[in-house]
């Protein structure tokens, strides 16, 4: 019971705050240290020209469930102006099933490259800088320009999201 109401929370105040110590607007982008990739083609560093999203989420978390459409329509519709988008799964509390699960059940709507941060590392770097269960937010997305800087820190949702990235293309 304690376990559903601290997730229930966590979900809740996702949307609240993104101060953090982490990479933020401006800054080049830290480096993609994957553990595993789950689904299409690996990527092991960001490539001039081309734009990125990299998104952290987690298979319990409801707000990074309903932006897997969202997500899966920008790589459809920007791929072909160099568009990469990455969804990283991190605090999966349930462990390596649950995320093994949710690929197999619902993976099949993500149409863009999955991949998951066993140790947290790669979350930490990107955002809180800090390693505890209970200092993060997801989902939390990351714009990378084609230069390789972070051009926007946010929830996807975030009005400000969709004309950063409409930016990032175009520029």
């Amino acid at each position: 019971m304690v376990k559903v109401l601290l997730i229930t929370l966590l979900t809740l105040m996702s949307g609240l705050s993104f101060a953090q110590s982490g990479a933020q607007v401006g800054d080049k982008a830290p480096a993609l240290t994957i553990d595993e990739w789950l689904k299409g083609e690996p990527v092991t560093t960001f490539e001039n020209g081309k734009v990125y999203i990299v998104e952290f989420w987690g298979t319990w978390c409801g707000p990074c469930i309903k932006n897997i459409p969202h997500l899966s329509k920008l790589q459809k519709e920007y791929s072909d102006d160099g568009l990469i988008v990455i969804g990283v799964a991190t605090h999966e509390f349930d462990g390596r099933e649950a995320l093994d699960k949710f690929m197999k059940e619902r993976g099949s709507e993500m149409e863009y490259r999955v991949a998951y941060d066993t140790d947290y590392s790669m979350e930490v770097e990107w955002d809180t800088g800090v390693l505890t269960e209970s200092d993060f937010k997801l989902p939390l997305a990351f714009i990378i320009d084609r230069e390789g800087y972070v051009a926007f820190v946010g929830h996807p949702e975030n009005k400000e999201f969709e004309s950063t990235l409409v930016k990032a293309i175009n520029d």
